[in-house]
């Protein structure tokens, strides 16, 4: 299966630590057509476990991939807890030549984000097929992943009513809709078809029309259905391409 060999993985884990520590660095990067997929959502809807299982499923159609990790820092400390990586460990992903994983502390920034996020991606595109970004614990008002990825996935925890799915937002950015079904979470059916209905019939500006599956990530179930989802988007985004 294709891997990303050592020295590209050396190559990029560097470029990313000069961009985390100094604000202005940049570097020489070629222009690249990997997939940019981001992955967001409140605190614990289940970012991660859905993560590693789409990683799992592009590495089965040997596409290398680059997963950047994005956990918040404290305010008052300064410290973070890595604990997204932790949530991709997986037996058939540890040894995996094909996956490039980095951990990322918000350091402040807003938006569930950092403050270098364009140029890592940049610099992630020319050694992977995809690139995943999974945001920190995100609010309803951090939409700027929207200007840095190419499909938007919203994780969604089925505890919301009617109402949270009509509010302005990461609601009007995201391009797939992922209800996370778990089994304490006994309304899960009753909210995938309300979310089908409040945010499945809407378009984007481009002319998308969003999707809304229902998964369980943590028993692998629906994972396939959104797979095939994402690949619907992003066929609409390459047929939305002009031709010259």
């Amino acid at each position: 299966m294709k891997q990303i060999n050592q020295s590209k993985r050396n190559s990029l884990a560097k470029a990313i630590s000069l961009y985390q520590e100094y604000e202005n660095c940049s570097l020489q990067v070629k222009n690249a057509c990997s997939w940019v997929i981001g992955v967001t959502g409140v605190t614990a809807a289940g970012k991660s476990t859905l993560g590693r299982n789409l990683v799992k499923q592009f590495r089965k159609k040997d596409l290398t991939v680059a997963a950047i990790l994005i956990d918040p820092s404290s305010k008052k400390e300064g410290w973070a807890i890595l604990a997204d990586r932790n949530e991709f460990r997986d037996p058939e992903l540890d040894c995996d030549n094909g996956l490039f994983l980095r951990s990322l502390a918000s350091r402040g920034e807003k938006s569930a984000l950092v403050h270098a996020l364009p140029k890592i991606i940049a610099h992630a595109k020319m050694f992977a097929d995809i690139v995943i970004v999974e945001t920190a614990g995100a609010g309803q008002m951090d939409v700027e992943i929207e200007d840095c990825v190419d499909t938007l996935i919203q994780v969604l925890a089925p505890l919301e009513g009617p109402l949270n799915m009509e509010k302005a937002g990461i609601n009007e950015c995201a391009h797939i809709f992922a209800v996370n079904a778990r089994e304490y979470f006994q309304n899960s059916e009753q909210f995938f078809a309300l979310a089908e209905i409040e945010l499945g019939r809407k378009t984007d500006n481009n002319g998308w029309q969003k999707k809304v599956f229902l998964v369980n990530a943590k028993e692998k179930k629906g994972i396939i259905e959104l797979i095939e989802g994402l690949y619907a988007h992003k066929k609409f985004l390459e047929q939305k391409k002009p031709s010259y």
